[in-house]
């Protein structure tokens, strides 16, 4: 089972459309994924029109959740809004109160993926996903305040993972918001693989009507406009996740389960 948090410290980077993208393109390849909304504005559950009575709020304090499928091969806990807001509170005064997502999720199975859509800010939750995930994708639009974040970001993670080196987490940054038209894109792409190198993904989403209408229409990208550049360029991310992976036997055929 592969984990990732999808984050970064500045709204507007496209963290939400990636994640919920990046599942459904990884559920289209047969593999099965579990996809949870880590932030209180429940912006995840928008395409696929669904809301739980029991979320991501209620895992992390009584370990009863509603697993919904809203795809073929792709299954969604939502975060329970802004009960997860409060819940917060709660865990701050408990004991392991940063791995109490890993706690929660010690015995789930039946999963190739999970994904973790994380709040813009650096919060309690978001320390939980970091401690239960593998990898951290920052995406990153094409503008200075966008990588300011990543940067910070980036530092948050590599302190977390000073702190605690038998738990490794890498990340890297995928650019987003791209317009081959704008001479900015142009310098901060180059700008971002000055500084970060081997840890920018080759797929650059480029700028798209369609991925921003699609949710206005409850579908992801692939369903709402399967041949835009968008879907292809969040097709095209899937393929490269998955790469080395390809020769994996160990693929999930059964639903998720707790």
């Amino acid at each position: 089972m592969k984990r990732y948090a999808i984050m970064t410290m500045k709204g507007g980077t496209g963290k939400t459309t990636t994640a919920i993208s990046l599942a459904h393109g990884l559920s289209l390849s047969g593999r099965r994924v579990l996809l949870i909304d880590c932030d209180p504005q429940r912006s995840v559950a928008v395409p696929f029109g669904v809301e739980s009575p029991k979320g991501l709020a209620d895992l992390l304090t009584s370990g009863d959740v509603d697993i919904l499928q809203v795809r073929d091969n792709l299954f969604f806990i939502d975060s329970g809004g802004r009960k997860l807001a409060e819940v917060e509170l709660k865990l701050g005064a408990r004991e392991h109160r940063e791995r109490r997502l890993t706690d929660s999720l010690k015995h789930l199975k039946g999963c190739d993926y999970v994904i973790c859509d994380c709040s813009p800010s650096l919060n309690l939750i978001n320390i939980n996903a970091l401690a239960y995930c593998d990898e951290v994708i920052i995406p990153v639009s094409m503008d200075y305040l966008s990588r300011a974040g990543a940067e910070q970001t980036a530092g948050i993670i590599e302190e977390i993972q000073a702190l605690n080196s038998q738990k490794p987490v890498s990340f890297r940054l995928l650019p987003t918001f791209y317009d081959a038209r704008v001479r900015l894109s142009h310098q901060m792409l180059g700008d971002l693989r000055e500084r970060f190198g081997e840890r920018i993904f080759a797929t650059i989403i480029r700028m798209n009507a369609a991925i921003r209408e699609a949710p206005g229409q409850n579908k992801t990208v692939f369903e709402f406009a399967p041949l835009s550049r968008g879907a292809f360029d969040y097709y095209h991310l899937t393929e490269e996740i998955l790469g080395l992976e390809r020769s994996s036997a160990d693929i999930a055929e059964a639903a998720p389960v707790l």
